[in-house]
């Protein structure tokens, strides 16, 4: 049974239903307020915002995969972090029967702060039935690779949007491509067809823009062109396709 992906409209998640139902997000990053803190903001904790949004999301699936960057300081965990952290994830296992967590880039140490009742993989990844779950900062493993599609976070996807006035402004997005076949099997035995990529959850990560001048192509899928960025396709949270848009 082939895996559906389904973005929720307004929402930075998505549904994966096969043989069992998933809601995945990306790229939570609690504890990121008090780095903000430090350079003058005082912005309440994102918990609270993100922990009604996943209990909103649970009615449509009953597991739950968090593609890595559960916290945010690098390196170990912070006393906030100690302190958010596991009450978090214990009203989470009162939403979803199971909860994976692929470690991303800022988790390190993060096993030390998860219940029990988590399951942590490394950022390598974990295969889905026929869907490869990765965080994106390293290379995905030969079991991921063997899936039809890869679903990624790590890039905290957004688009430029011009106005006619030259106004810009910076919307998360979703971004859908191609693998290169030949490049990929340079390195792996099997190449899945497509790659999806999350945008960040946590509210304050707007995100870095696609279209930008550099880009915001991270992780060694994108950096070393495994990726066709020609067949990128945009989408907005509410659905809209905008296509491969253009540098601005």
């Amino acid at each position: 049974m082939s895996v559906e992906l389904e973005p929720v409209p307004d929402f930075a998640g998505l549904t994966a239903k096969g043989e069992k139902s998933w809601v995945c997000v990306a790229d939570l990053h609690l504890g990121i307020e008090v780095q903000l803190r430090r350079s003058g903001f005082n912005i309440p904790s994102q918990a609270p915002k993100m922990l009604s949004a996943l209990e909103s999301l649970s009615t449509r699936a009953d597991r739950l995969v968090i593609l890595g960057d559960v916290k945010h300081r690098i390196p170990g965990v912070s006393y906030r972090e100690d302190r958010e952290i596991p009450p978090f994830m214990t009203k989470l296992g009162g939403l979803y029967k199971e909860i994976v967590v692929v470690a991303g880039n800022h988790d390190g140490g993060i096993a030390a702060v998860l219940p029990d009742s988590v399951r942590r993989v490394s950022g390598a990844g974990t295969l889905v039935e026929d869907t490869g779950f990765v965080h994106g900062h390293v290379w995905p493993s030969k079991a991921v690779m063997s899936g039809k599609r890869i679903v990624m976070g790590h890039i905290h996807p957004s688009v430029l949007l011009v106005d006619s006035i030259g106004t810009k402004t910076n919307e998360k997005c979703w971004i859908r491509a191609g693998l290169d076949r030949r490049r990929v099997l340079e390195r792996y035995e099997h190449s899945p067809d497509e790659v999806t990529v999350v945008p960040a959850f946590n509210p304050l990560l707007t995100g870095t823009p696609i279209n930008g001048r550099r880009g915001a192509y991270l992780g060694p899928l994108f950096r070393n062109k495994l990726v066709d960025e020609g067949s990128l396709r945009a989408y907005l949270l509410d659905g809209t396709n905008l296509g491969n848009p253009p540098r601005v």
